[in-house]
Formats: C-alpha cells, structure tokens, sequence
C-alpha cells in the first residue's frame, strides 16, 4: 500500500454536533459510517488494507466506543489516524436539548435522572476520551458555516493536514475557552484601559499595539513565552496532535490578550499555520 488510508474518528459530547460534523464530511468526500459496531472494527480495519474502495473514512463514534476504536485504528499501521472531539458548554448543550426536543442517550438508558444530570456524567466519561483526541473542537459559538470552515481547514481535500496552531484572545470575565489546550495570562500587563484615549480601542489598533509591546515587562514576558513555546510546538508536532489552540487572557478581552495574540500569531506564521481569533474583542 503506497499510501495511508485517512480515518477520521469523530466522538464528543452528545449534542456538541457529531451529526454536522459527519455531514460536513461527507461533502469533503469522506465515506462516512455512524456507530459501526465496536466489536467488528478490527475486521473493518482489514478490509480497509485490503480494499482500493476507500481512502478516506470518518466514523461516527460515541464515547462508550471511542477509547475501544481508538486503540483498534491506532494499532493498524496503514492507517493515519484523527481523533476529533466536539465540545461545547453545559448550557449551550442544555439549550440545543431543549430547542430540539431530542432525549440525551443517557436519559434513555436510565443512566440519569435529569438533562442537567446526564451533561454532567457524560462530561465524566468524556475526559479520558478528550484526552487521547488530535483536535478538540468547542462548538459553543459554531454554526454550520463555520464548523464547516473549521473542519475543512484540518482536512483539506487531497493534503495531509499540517500542525495547526490558533491563537485565541480572551476576557477572563466572559469565562475561558474551553478547548484551549495552553492558557496565558497577561493580566500582570500595564493595562491601556486606563489610558483614556486607548480605551475604546482594542489590540487591533496600533495605538493600543505599540503601547502594550513597548512596554518592558511586555518585551521580557515575549522573550520568555517564545522560548517556551518554541519547546511545545516542536514537541506537541512529534507527538503526532494535529491541532493545538492556545488561549491568552486579560480582564475583557479587548487590549492586551488581542495585542500578545496578534503578536504571537504573526511570529509564528512563517514556521506553522496559524489560525488567530479574538474572541471577546467586540464585547
């Protein structure tokens, strides 16, 4: 076999938009199979060394099977394998269930007593799960749109999906994001939103720019930080994960955590690919 077939295990939290996430997909091209049986997977996995028909395959996984699947794919060495996780926040998950009018899986299976319950214990049984994935997605703020924009940029058609990195500023009052993977604060910062004149502005604007970075403890945290950095891409990209996403915070998310993301994410653009997003700037 020339080259490796591309399997792709989607699994996450239930509501989090596994079904989306399989359409999105099947338009890439992908031949998309929604809760295989577990005890069968081995034999699948043979006949993908054995078969031209598929190149590449996305699974619909649910947490109950995933660690199982995942240790089957990983041991096949024909097999390049994806583990995507889709999360989103106990309320948004709540809001979903309510809008559709669906029953959680564990409500169904006497596994839980209330939404709010079985969220919960799902979460428990998720976190080994989440652990193991290449890409965690947090759909909270996700539409289809940009699932699908999110999703396309770590498998392109026809390429083999590079090391990403998204930077992502943030407001410690909005709450922090939940699938950040490294988290920095900046709130030891001079803070801009006490000069006047900066303080409608954001890390976008110049102003607010130049007088974060040319602030000393500024200049002595990016030297620090780069090191650090320059130590955990290399080595997360050996490791083999496929995504990381690393979150820097001040108060409200305006000046300083957009200034160090903006920064960062330019320094780093001729190394990796690099995705920036600020999350709580137009708040």
């Amino acid at each position: 076999m020339d080259e490796k077939i591309q399997v792709v295990i989607v699994t996450g939290m239930s509501g989090a938009g596994k079904t989306s996430a399989m359409a999105v997909f099947e338009n890439m091209e992908f031949q998309c199979i929604d809760n295989y049986p577990v005890m069968l997977l081995e034999q699948f996995g043979e006949l993908l060394k054995t078969s031209n028909r598929y190149s590449k395959v996305a699974m619909a996984v649910s947490l109950n099977d995933a660690i199982n699947a995942i240790r089957i794919f990983s041991n096949l060495d024909w097999i390049n394998l994806a583990i995507v996780f889709l999360d989103a926040e106990d309320s948004v998950l709540l809001t979903r269930y309510k809008f559709t009018r669906r029953v959680h899986p564990l409500l169904i299976w006497n596994r839980a007593s209330t939404l709010t319950e079985a969220i919960e214990f799902e979460r428990k049984i998720a976190e080994p799960v989440k652990k193991m994935a290449n890409i965690v997605i947090d759909t909270s703020h996700l539409n289809t749109p940009k699932l699908q924009e999110t999703l396309e940029r770590y498998f392109a058609i026809g390429q083999k999906a590079p090391f990403r990195i998204s930077f992502v500023s943030f407001g410690y009052k909005h709450g922090i994001p939940r699938d950040a993977d490294l988290l920095f604060d900046v709130r030891f910062l001079p803070n801009p939103y006490y000069v006047e004149a900066l303080r409608s502005l954001t890390g976008n604007d110049k102003a607010v720019y130049d007088y974060v970075i040319n602030k000393p403890e500024t200049q002595e945290f990016i030297s620090r930080l780069t090191d650090l950095l320059d130590y955990l891409f290399e080595n997360f990209e050996k490791e083999g994960k496929m995504h990381l996403v690393v979150g820097i915070g001040c108060t409200g998310g305006q000046h300083r955590s957009v200034t160090l993301a903006n920064y960062f994410a330019d320094y780093y653009s001729s190394r990796y690919q690099v995705h920036r997003l600020h999350r709580d700037a137009d708040h």
